[in-house]
């Protein structure tokens, strides 16, 4: 029953949408390249993150300390925080990019490496 009535919203839901999206000006922009570049961008950063994780699984081990995994936790967080601005920066976008992002070797980059060396030290001294 439930999965009746949730398969009947999510297609109202999606009519919805998609009369909704016909609605709006097209973007003459918005190319296959722009689409294709923007998953291979988006694929990339799905690699990264798994990445992070296989790194963070590497570096708690099975016997740790409860702060190690909560570091390491941390460490993940930030990893793919950090793996996000980089999204963003290599991103396809039909508008401007700001300055703060643009910057390869700002203080976002030295504040986010800085924040995984000492995440990931600290996890190993524990």
């Amino acid at each position: 029953m439930w999965l009746a009535l949730t398969a009947l919203a999510a297609g109202i839901g999606w009519f919805l949408l998609r009369r909704w999206r016909s609605s709006l000006p097209v973007d003459e922009r918005l190319t296959l390249r722009y689409w294709r570049d923007s998953a291979i961008v988006l694929g990339a950063y799905l690699l990264l993150v798994l990445a992070g994780a296989g790194i963070t699984r590497i570096m708690v081990g099975f016997n740790r300390s409860g702060w190690a995994d909560l570091l390491m936790v941390a460490f993940f967080a930030v990893w793919v925080l950090y793996g996000a601005v980089w999204l963003l920066r290599f991103l396809p976008s039909s508008r401007p990019r700001p300055a703060w992002l643009v910057r390869s070797r700002g203080w976002l980059d030295a504040l986010g490496l800085l924040a995984l060396a000492a995440l990931a030290t600290g996890a190993r001294m524990l």
